[in-house]
């Protein structure tokens, strides 16, 4: 499933009730939110790390919850 999945909560909504969640533009603007002057900084990675383990968190609490 996926289509607007932003946050854990968007992610634990969706993620309770299916086998998995696909995430594509909140990557991306995670990224581009890190760049400087279009190229990778510091905190590119983090960002995206931070963005992923926030959305499998709630992916986890809806199934443990379900």
């Amino acid at each position: 499933v996926g289509f607007g999945i932003k946050t854990a909560d968007d992610a634990a909504r969706m993620g309770r009730d299916s086998d998995g969640i696909a995430v594509g533009t909140a990557i991306c603007n995670a990224v581009l939110g890190s760049l400087e002057n279009g190229k990778a900084t510091p905190g590119t990675v983090g960002a995206v790390t931070t963005l992923v383990a926030g959305l499998a968190g709630g992916v986890k609490r809806a199934k443990v919850a379900a």
